[in-house]
């Protein structure tokens, strides 16, 4: 297979370093929380408590923070049409227009400063945003993987980690451009962010190749099944399913520093810390994880980290009291396996449908992300803002998600009539 691949006439290689690169600039999305704060004392809407500091319940905070959950949702969505695009125009092309519309939709959204603006928030770092965004991400990763099918777990582990790594680097870039003025730099740091991930997309750009899929699937044995037929199996399903329920880690990891005062009596200085240790498991998981798929199977993997993650769900649950550094371990084991499982599922689709048609697949299971990301909330919102129905309803799909581990095989094909 190496062989073949070479023989394309260009450094694989190469391709997974432009790929970080992307990875890097578009992973930043995922710091977007930082400018909550900023946007609301631009609008006049920062709540303080009586001592002046920013109090802890901030009224008008769900609707800014509305942008990123339609950034979330719009992410998801968008990779829906990355196989055609990528088809049409090439990998390289469509990551380049991605890092452009980034650039110029976060350099719009730094020209808002009013309330009233709000709207166009929504449509800028929303929609567009993260739009290019999704299909940055899908188009590279599904291309990296098609270049290296022998091995897809451990470079699906290099391209999500950077993924993840860009999230925890640009937290630390974000807030220097704010500086200690967030409104008055608010901004400039929108822009400076805007800057530097395009540049990133566009330098990472210059690297990239389409992968050579007729030789990947000429010396493949197995079915490479379209979207229509993946759609009329049941593992499609149950893949979705499980993606799903682990993104509700998602929402765990978001409350970290508020489970961290109300389970461990931590300050929120003390508590906002497990933030950052959350981060670094993350992305650690990420690249551990998919490369360990590679050597003992993905399912082995799948079985261990949804295991883990129910252990630590079930502590953190029936816990009215936690120690620290118990507090501090089950908030890192739910990072580190949330982030290693992430990574195998891009590789599970593959191995489960083949690599030729990997980004439209891949896409539909991946809406699991988008809506098991958001789930959280909304079960707490219609629980009335009962904590536990979250952890309650968490831990019944773990159990379910284990049991189609369990039970799920490789589909096999059978030609329609």
């Amino acid at each position: 297979m190496t062989g073949e691949l070479k023989s394309a006439g260009y450094n694989r290689w190469l391709v997974i370093l432009g790929t970080a690169l992307v990875q890097l600039g578009v992973g930043t999305f995922y710091a977007w929380s930082i400018f909550n704060t900023p946007i609301l004392k631009m609008f006049g809407e920062l709540a303080l408590d009586k001592q002046g500091h920013v109090a802890a319940v901030q009224p008008h905070l769900g609707s800014v923070s509305l942008i990123f959950s339609i950034g979330s949702l719009t992410l998801a969505l968008s990779t829906i049409v990355v196989g055609r695009l990528v088809k049409r125009f090439g990998v390289r092309r469509i990551t380049v227009v991605s890092g452009l519309v980034f650039g110029l939709s976060a350099f719009i959204v730094a020209q808002l400063h009013s309330p009233s603006q709000l709207w166009l928030y929504y449509i800028f770092a929303g929609v567009t945003l993260g739009a290019a965004d999704g299909i940055a991400y899908m188009a590279t990763l599904s291309n990296a993987i098609k270049w290296f099918p022998e091995k897809t777990g451990f470079i699906s582990g290099i391209s999500i980690a950077f993924y993840g790594l860009g999230s925890f680097v640009f937290k630390y870039i974000d807030a220097a451009f704010l500086g200690n003025d967030i409104v008055h730099n608010l901004p400039r740091a929108l822009m400076g962010w805007g800057a530097l991930v395009t540049i990133l997309i566009l330098v990472g750009s210059l690297f990239l190749r389409d992968a050579p899929e007729a030789q990947v699937t000429k010396v493949s044995k197995q079915h490479q099944y379209t979207t229509a037929e993946m759609l009329r199996t049941p593992q499609a399903y149950l893949l979705f399913i499980a993606l799903f329920t682990i993104c509700l880690s998602v929402y765990l990891t978001g409350i970290a520093t508020n489970l961290g005062t109300n389970l461990a009596g931590l300050s929120i200085e003390r508590a906002a810390t497990v933030v950052a240790l959350i981060a670094i498991s993350n992305t650690v998981g990420r690249f551990v994880i998919g490369t360990l798929s590679d050597r003992f199977g993905r399912k082995p993997m799948l079985m261990l980290t949804y295991s883990a993650t129910l252990i630590a769900v079930l502590v953190l649950t029936f816990s009215s009291h936690i120690a620290v550094p118990m507090f501090y371990a089950m908030m890192m084991m739910v990072g580190f396996f949330f982030g290693g499982t992430i990574t195998v599922f891009p590789s599970l689709v593959g191995d489960y449908f083949g690599l030729q048609n990997h980004s439209q697949n891949y896409a539909m299971i991946y809406q699991g992300f988008g809506f098991g990301s958001l789930a959280g909330a909304i079960v707490l919102s219609l629980a009335g803002g009962n904590l536990a129905v979250v952890f309650y309803t968490y831990i019944v799909l773990l159990i379910v998600s284990l049991i189609i581990w369990l039970t799920i095989k490789t589909p096999k094909y059978v030609e329609s009539k």
